[in-house]
């Protein structure tokens, strides 16, 4: 009777230790990927910060300065030439269009679809 509840008592002891075992081995494999997605995270803020500060150091050069003055404001060095490409047009404007230049709509389909 006494060897049985030592049995018992034994196997009892046994499974806690292998239950508390387990959940820690668990809780600790989800923290090392915890770990390890944080490392990646640093890893590409790193990346990101050091791009923004070589953006930053563009930014507060004369060069950068220089061509948002050219193509905000228009502005152009002593002795260089401006050269201003006009728009294509898409559309006709108002006074084409008053003219009678322009086709009806049944006219553009009957071409596009039988030639002209």
């Amino acid at each position: 009777m006494k060897r049985n509840f030592l049995l018992f008592l034994g196997v009892l002891v046994s499974i806690i230790l292998v239950v508390n075992s387990t959940k820690r081995i668990l809780t600790f494999r989800a923290t090392s990927m915890k770990v390890a997605e944080a490392q990646s995270r640093l890893e590409q803020l790193r990346i990101e910060n050091e791009a923004l500060k070589k953006e930053l150091e563009y930014k507060k050069s004369d060069e950068f300065a220089e061509e948002e003055i050219r193509n905000k404001l228009g502005l152009v060095k002593k002795g260089e030439t401006v050269v201003i490409v006009p728009k294509e047009k898409d559309q006709p404007s108002f006074a084409e269009a008053s003219e009678g230049k322009q086709k009806p709509n049944w006219e553009k389909w009957r071409d596009l679809f039988f030639g002209s």
